[in-house]
C-alpha cells in the first residue's frame, strides 16, 4: 500500500473532499491579517503520526525575501520525510514556493517527490490568470521518463500545495462561516471549502495552553491555528482508510 497517498501533502490533510456550498464565501475577498503574521526566518517543525505511530517529520521555512517578476516575494521551503520506523518504506518530499505577501498568491512552485522507487518533479509558474504546469516522473529507475505539460486557466488567488498554508494564516475568519478558494493540486484547479467551526484551547509542548481557531472540512478533517498575532498551525487531524493521521507542531525557530 502506498503510504504516500496519505503523507504526501501536508496541507491537504484538512482539505478532504472538494465540494461547494451555496452559502460559501470567497476567502480571497476576506480581510487580511494586519500586520502580517508571516516572518522571514520562521521555521516550523511537525511530527506526523499514523495510527498513533511516529511516521514522519515535516519542516516549513520562510527562507528569505526575493524579487521575482518585479515583485517582492517570500521564498518558502518545506521538507517532509518518513522516520526510521518506516525503513521499509522510503518517502521524501521537497517543496518550494515563491509567495507574494501583498497579493497572498504564489508566483512559482516546485515539488520533488520520492516514493520508494517512484520519483517526480512538478513545476508551476503562475502568470496573469494562467498556470504553466510541468511534471516529469519515473515509476522505476530503468523506466523511461513520463512528461506532462499544460497551461491551465486559474481564478484569482489560486494557491499551490505549500502557499495554501501561508494564505490561510494571513486571512481573517468569521466563526460559523464556510469559505471557498481555488487550489491547484495534481494538475487540476479545485474549489476547496473550509468551515470555521469553533475556538478551542489546545495543549502544545512548545507553546503551552493556547487558544486556537478550529477549521473543519466537509470530510471532517480539522486544522487548529493559534488565535493570536502569530497564526501558527499547531495541529492537524484527519481520518484515512489506513487510520488516523495527526500532525503536531513540535518546534519553532524565528531568526533575529
Amino acid at each position: 500500500m502506498r503510504y504516500a497517498k496519505y503523507l504526501i501533502i501536508f496541507a491537504l490533510l484538512f482539505i478532504g473532499n472538494i465540494a461547494l456550498s451555496d452559502d460559501s464565501l470567497f476567502l480571497v475577498d476576506a480581510e487580511d491579517i494586519v500586520p502580517s503574521p508571516l516572518q522571514v526566518g520562521e521555521k516550523l517543525t511537525y511530527n506526523i503520526s499514523l495510527k498513533k505511530l511516529p511516521a514522519g517529520k515535516r519542516t516549513d521555512w520562510i527562507v528569505e525575501e526575493q524579487v521575482v517578476n518585479g515583485a517582492d516575494v517570500y521564498r518558502i521551503q518545506s521538507e517532509m520525510k518518513t522516520r526510521a520506523l518506516f525503513r521499509f518504506y522510503k518517502f521524501r518530499s521537497e517543496q518550494e514556493t515563491h509567495f507574494n505577501p501583498t497579493t497572498l498568491s504564489p508566483v512559482r512552485f516546485q515539488n520533488y517527490v520520492q516514493d520508494r522507487k517512484y520519483q517526480a518533479v512538478v513545476k508551476i509558474n503562475f502568470r496573469d490568470g494562467k498556470a504553466e504546469y510541468e511534471k516529469v516522473s519515473r515509476p522505476k529507475p530503468k523506466v523511461p521518463e513520463k512528461r506532462e505539460a499544460k497551461v491551465l486557466e486559474i481564478p484569482p488567488g489560486t494557491q499551490d500545495e505549500l502557499s495554501l498554508i501561508y494564505f490561510l494564516r494571513s486571512k481573517q475568519f468569521v466563526l460559523g462561516e464556510t469559505y471557498f478558494f481555488p487550489l491547484l493540486v495534481k494538475g487540476k484547479v479545485l474549489k476547496a471549502t473550509l468551515t470555521v467551526e469553533r475556538r478551542e484551547f489546545v495543549k502544545n509542548k512548545k507553546l503551552g495552553n493556547v487558544r486556537t481557531i478550529v477549521l473543519r472540512t466537509s470530510e471532517g478533517g480539522r486544522f487548529w491555528i493559534t488565535d493570536d498575532e502569530r497564526r501558527l498551525p499547531v495541529k492537524i487531524e484527519t481520518k484515512s482508510k489506513i487510520g488516523a493521521i495527526k500532525a503536531t507542531l513540535t518546534d519553532i525557530e524565528i531568526a533575529n
